[in-house]
């Protein structure tokens, strides 16, 4: 009972922070595209919630994207850490070890593979720039979330059942 304590209590700070990383994404972006607004003179509303916004209304364009980049890989660090967790509950000794170098590895080419795609799409003209940025965010989207340790650790769980069982 005690250890499907632990998996629920992991799982449950996952979710919270998929809706912890959504709120504030959502604001801060809000709040750029207010202030990207203001300086066009551009008259409009600011939608940003006035909590967080009470944190943030000091900040310029740039420091808002500088602070969504510290974000992304706070939120990547923090979904790296729950599958360390969960595999470090879950997994023997052995298979912990394999699977950490596996989750790394994957985590760190998927991380790549979108910066790479974002660079490829930076050289291109405007119209194909942004269907290669949305690829690359849609990447860096997944290692900041959930899914990407539950994936993992749902693959490699059932790897090791099927080599099991063969």
């Amino acid at each position: 009972m005690k250890e499907k304590f632990k998996y629920f209590i992991l799982i449950s700070f996952a979710v919270f922070l998929e809706y912890f990383r959504d709120y504030l994404f959502v604001n801060i972006n809000l709040q750029i595209h207010y202030l990207e607004n203001l300086i066009n003179d551009l008259s409009n509303y600011n939608y940003t919630d006035s909590n967080l916004l009470y944190l943030i209304k000091d900040l310029d364009v740039k420091s808002l994207y500088l602070f969504k980049w510290v974000l992304s890989l706070s939120f990547a660090f923090l979904y790296f850490t729950i599958g360390f967790l969960f595999s470090l509950l879950f997994f023997s000794v052995k298979n912990h070890k394999f699977f950490i170098q596996l989750f790394f590895k994957g985590g760190f080419l998927i991380m790549s593979s979108s910066f790479l795609i974002y660079l490829v799409g930076e050289s291109l003209s405007h119209e194909n720039q942004m269907n290669f940025y949305y690829v690359s965010l849609e990447l860096s989207h997944f290692v900041q979330s959930s899914l990407y340790p539950i994936s993992f650790l749902l693959i490699f769980y059932a790897y090791n059942k099927l080599k099991i069982s063969s």
